[in-house]
């Protein structure tokens, strides 16, 4: 009986590297290898599979059209196996959960110790790079909150809870001088909020009339995190998600100082490919976010 012989890990790793660089220079860095091993890699996978998968020009190559439905497979591939290979030597399973700082922060580490009860023989690694592309494809994701209105081309999402805003600031900010008693107060406080934020406020300030028309001081961050804590240690005014907000509120050291509530249409999204294999291993924690949000 013949053996079929399959190309090596590490081979297939090279067409993936190769696909993301466009040039087998770059590839060659990342995977630290000669270019010569790399286009030995890339010879030999073709000649497994016995067609072209690169157009090759002076600085650059070109996926072929069957480079381009081969590089999702082998992915996968990739990924099973590494997931694989790791409940094998762990006894259990890794989800790793790419999450906001923010969110991190601020609602996921709070309730992390309820997950481990929960959800027992699971490891919860949270990866905060949220600058990073989300990238699902050779392993190193298993699935991410995003935030948006649940659109992401070739991902499954699931809705964790929507986007709800009101201004926030210390108890000193809302009694002080001048106190927040009506929003047209603001006018003479600075609006915090992150590089990403000031939607958030336009909006709020447009459902009070002609109040988005005024120019404010404000006072830019990083992230959310930053603000929420610059706004408890009264430095201004933070608009604030209530599914963020809720330790500073059930503490005291950030209050509301007005009644109203804009709901955006935006909201916190589980994603992941849509394939079975994610749906299975994510069900444990999809069920105990969902949960947890309800609580």
């Amino acid at each position: 009986m013949k053996i079929e012989r399959y190309p090596p890990f590490n081979v297939l790793q090279t067409l993936l590297v190769v696909a993301r660089c466009g040039n087998f220079t770059a590839a060659s860095q990342q995977l630290f290898l000669s270019q010569s091993a790399v286009s030995r890699h890339i010879q030999q996978i073709e000649e497994y599979f016995g067609c072209a998968l690169f157009v090759r020009h002076t600085r650059m190559v070109v996926q072929t059209a069957e480079c381009q439905r081969l590089v999702p497979i082998v992915e996968e591939l990739l990924a099973t196996a590494r997931r694989s290979m790791h409940i094998t030597n762990s006894g259990g399973q890794t989800i790793t959960l790419r999450v906001t700082p923010t969110l991190a922060a601020r609602w996921l580490l709070p309730r992390l110790t309820d997950f481990y009860a929960e959800v027992p023989g699971t490891q919860l690694n949270i990866d905060t790079a949220w600058f990073l592309p989300t990238n699902f494809g050779e392993g190193t994701l298993d699935a991410a909150i995003l935030f948006g209105t649940g659109n992401w081309e070739g991902l499954e999402a699931t809705c964790l809870m929507r986007e709800r805003l009101t201004p926030v600031c210390s108890p000193q900010i809302a009694s002080g001088t001048p106190p927040l008693v009506e929003p047209e107060d603001l006018k003479h406080h600075t609006l915090l909020h992150s590089s990403f934020g000031r939607r958030g406020w336009i909006l709020w300030l447009q459902q009070e009339g002609n109040l988005a028309a005024h120019t404010y001081r404000e006072q830019v961050f990083d992230t959310l995190d930053l603000a929420f804590s610059a706004a408890a240690r009264g430095l201004g005014v933070a608009l604030g998600d209530l599914n963020l907000v809720g330790e500073n509120l059930t503490s005291g050291s950030l209050v509301t100082p007005f009644r109203r509530v804009v709901e955006t249409g935006a909201g916190y999204y589980l994603v992941h490919p849509p394939r079975n294999e994610y749906r299975e291993k994510l069900k444990p924690l999809l069920r105990w976010l969902q949960a947890s949000v309800a609580a």
